[in-house]
């Protein structure tokens, strides 16, 4: 009996003691997911390696609704909102937008910087 007890609570702590963040729609557009920013071969790597992400997937996100190219990017800013960097790889003036986070294939997307050119250091 106590340990079937002891089982529930466990239970109730797991499924309704974490802290709940609730999805905020930060950006809405009807362009194509890919014409928010650049992409990065690099970060996308460092993301799917989960060396850089968002520090709480699903919270900030961006819809892209038009006929094409429609889909839900995770975001986080370079100056560290809802960004998990161990690596130092950020920039604070970039946006970041990620697509299939948690998976080998994710992707990155920076806005803030121009067509083709890199960040110093990379």
């Amino acid at each position: 009996m106590a340990g079937r007890l002891l089982i529930l609570i466990l239970c109730c702590c797991v499924l309704g003691g974490g802290e709940s963040l609730a999805a905020q729609t930060v950006l809405t557009s009807k362009l194509p997911y890919w014409r928010v920013g650049v992409r990065d071969n690099s970060l996308s790597r460092a993301c799917s390696l989960n060396q850089f992400g968002p520090q709480h997937p699903g919270n900030l996100l961006a819809r892209f609704v038009g006929g094409k190219g429609g889909a839900v990017l995770d975001v986080a800013k370079g100056s560290g909102v809802n960004l998990r960097d161990p690596q130092h790889l950020a920039r604070p003036t970039e946006d970041y937008f990620f697509r299939n986070v948690g998976t080998t294939s994710c992707e990155v997307l920076v806005g803030g910087r121009k067509t083709g050119s890199k960040p110093p250091g990379r």
